[in-house]
């Protein structure tokens, strides 16, 4: 069964609780502004339910930083919330680590191996 969208919309505080440090230091933004449009969340202080608080930042409205220091994030109750992928950001791949068994050999190698040692 597929959840509505107003379902799985989450407020500021729910997604920043799933992120590193409670969000602290990423970008988040409404989901109908533009994509150069965020808040950089430098303080926030959720609730023990970790769905309401007090959070700010540094709002970039279009490219632009509209204040030099932090203010109160508005509307952060809303359910449109969402990260933004910050620009220098890297994206981390995770490597399987190399197995320490037995090292792999080929079917018919195995198979030659096995004959060739019982046989004699």
């Amino acid at each position: 069964m597929r959840m509505s969208s107003s379902l799985a919309a989450r407020n500021l505080f729910e997604v920043a609780r799933r992120l590193q440090k409670d969000g602290l230091g990423q970008n988040l933004q409404r989901t109908s502004w533009p994509d150069d449009s965020f808040w950089t969340i430098t303080a926030i202080k959720p609730s023990l339910d970790g769905k309401h608080g007090d959070a700010s930042g540094i709002f970039t409205w279009k490219g632009t930083q509209q204040h030099a220091l932090p203010r109160r994030v508005r509307g952060v109750l809303k359910r449109v919330w969402k990260t933004v992928p910050a620009e220098g950001a890297q994206n981390w791949v995770t490597k399987k680590k190399p197995s320490l068994g037995k090292p792999m050999v080929a079917a018919g190698a195995e198979a030659s191996a096995q004959s060739g040692g019982e046989g004699s």
